[in-house]
């Protein structure tokens, strides 16, 4: 088949077991398991828009054109794309999830969580949270009486519903990074370089030795010694691991392993040390100090295992198996995908904090109102694989959606309250509303109502406020001119075979409610009486799915 027809074929599928929109990521993984292709990334442009064609299609539409195609029994199977591990029976699998702790996990951070933490749980493994914080400079963290990120990336991750093993900083293991820098210092295998950053790249562009290269151990221990005392200024010297010049890579070339940093003020080590190890060099010390196995990260971290190898082999340590994935952009959010960008913004008075429903952190998506289960079932069915992908927030928020919808009860919110007269009741008129349309065993809400005189007064949205036959949801119907209106006798009935449009309203007496938008917008509107508890997840009918934060203050998740 045609690129585009096995794209269509799974992009059906797909939809039609998740509510009408399919992932496209789902829907890339499966057409390369099914033929090989040359032109990959036609493969995912093609399946792109395949996708967005068929989510545009009404659910039974869907249905009717998956009919059309055949799948082989294994096609109906439960889809696992959490990947399989080589490992023996007997074998312990060990991984770990090491975030850089200068601000809380967004929702790019949430696919190494929860795939690590799927494959915890599908191996009966060891999970382990390390903080890689040993850059006090590009990379501050944070931890400040208001926000520290420690334990925010602590408390998501549990959010998650996974549980840590082990919690590592690699900050409190300086001491046996320098042992280790010195062990390859006197195996000739790294070398303290003065050359200037502009000079290293000059002579790793060309694959060619710098001067300091062939210096014999005793010089470089006594440089080395100098660089961590004081006795070399910062930026004139740091610590190279050697590899092979000649690599097809200039980036794996002879790589920085330590760097001198003065005064760095680290939050948990202070100024105790003035040598700092570079990520590569540290992580791949800590994975062998942590007995990791396996390692799931980014494909962008390719150069980074080249480089690390070099390390394990001097000193004969097993390197971790590790796989990559491709990079995902999810767009649709308000501020940047950035830990040093927030926090920008969160100085600057644009943001309210990390949780601003602006942000796309977990927190201002927990408090939002968005599940863990959405965010699990997001990347677990994205699965593990080298493409890239795009996805747009609406994709989470229909996941979330599928979650949520169940157990959300309904409610009237006004957004732009107008009182409206209604007259001509009848005395003994009482509302009827569902808490839930498809759950008659939750019960009904039937505000009390103050008619007096067959009058009664209510608000309802500016936008309906027009001359025309309505029924007023739950409760009667009507025929509004002006800012008044008269009740009509007949039931909903009627208003269905009249083709009325059904408005929601509130008692004249509802209190009001903001709801903070993810746009940085606040609304102000009233809400109809309520008993709904702090932390609950509600839907306003014809508005949208939020969560109370607070008694009359709601944060919109989305329709």
């Amino acid at each position: 088949m045609e690129i585009e027809e096995i794209a269509r074929k799974y992009a059906l599928n797909n939809a039609v077991e998740h509510g009408g929109e399919c992932n496209p990521g789902a829907v890339i993984g499966k057409i390369f398991a099914e033929e090989e292709f040359e032109d990959k990334g036609e493969v995912q442009k093609k399946a792109q828009e395949v996708c967005e064609e068929v989510n545009g299609l009404s659910q039974e539409k869907q249905e009717e054109e998956l009919e059309e195609y055949e799948f082989e029994e294994q096609q109906e199977e439960k889809h696992d794309p959490i990947p399989d591990l080589d490992v023996n029976e007997d074998e312990e699998v060990v991984l770990r999830f090491a975030p850089n702790p200068n601000g809380p996990p967004h929702v790019g951070h949430a696919r190494g969580m929860v795939i690590n933490g799927e494959l915890k749980q599908k191996y009966n493994g060891k999970l382990i949270l390390r903080y890689d914080d040993t850059d006090p400079v590009t990379k501050r963290p944070l931890k400040t009486e208001e926000y520290d990120a420690y334990e925010m990336l602590k408390e998501d991750y549990e959010w998650l519903g996974y549980e840590i093993d082990e919690i590592r900083y690699s900050s409190k293991n300086f001491d046996e990074y320098i042992r280790v820098a010195e062990e390859l210092i006197e195996m000739e295998k790294a070398y303290v370089c003065k050359c200037s950053q502009e000079e290293g790249q000059e002579y790793r562009k060309e694959g060619e030795f710098c001067p300091h290269r062939g210096q014999s151990v005793e010089k470089n221990m006594e440089l080395w010694k100098k660089m961590k005392n004081g006795g070399i200024s910062e930026g004139e010297a740091t610590l190279k691991v050697k590899t092979d010049m000649q690599h097809k890579n200039p980036a794996v070339r002879d790589f920085v392993a330590f760097r001198i940093i003065d005064d760095p003020d680290h939050p948990i080590t202070g100024g105790k040390y003035r040598v700092w190890p570079m990520l590569d060099f540290q992580g791949a010390v800590e994975d062998h100090m942590m007995g990791t196995t396996h390692i799931f990260r980014g494909k962008d971290l390719r150069a980074s295992k080249k480089r690390q190898e070099y390390v394990y082999r001097y000193l004969g340590w097993e390197y971790p198996e590790v796989r990559h994935w491709g990079n995902v952009k999810i767009s649709g959010f308000n501020a940047p995908v950035s830990g040093s960008k927030l926090s920008e913004m969160i100085e600057d008075g644009e943001l309210d904090g990390w949780d601003d429903p602006q942000a796309p952190t977990l927190k201002a998506l927990k408090k939002r109102g968005f599940q863990p289960e959405a965010l699990k079932n997001f990347y677990t069915e994205m699965g593990v694989s080298e493409k890239d992908i795009e996805a747009s927030v609406e994709t989470l928020e229909k996941e979330n959606t599928r979650v949520i919808d169940e157990d959300a009860d309904r409610y009237f919110f006004v957004a732009e309250p107008e009182k409206l007269t209604v007259k001509g009741l009848p005395e003994n008129l009482e509302p009827e509303m569902r808490f839930h349309p498809e759950h008659p065993e939750r019960g009904i809400r039937s505000p009390d109502l103050e008619i007096k005189d067959g009058e009664l007064e209510i608000f309802i949205d500016s936008e309906d406020l027009e001359d025309g036959f309505y029924r007023l949801k739950g409760l009667c119907n009507i025929k509004i001119s002006g800012k008044e209106a008269e009740f009509v006798e007949g039931d909903h009935k009627v208003a269905l075979e009249k083709d009325a449009d059904f408005i929601h309203w509130t008692p004249e007496y509802a209190e009001k409610a903001s709801v903070r938008m993810p746009n940085g917008d606040t609304i102000e509107g009233v809400i109809e009486p309520n008993e709904i508890e702090e932390g609950e997840v509600v839907q306003f009918e014809r508005f949208g799915f939020v969560k109370c934060d607070e008694e009359g203050l709601y944060y919109f998740a989305h329709e």
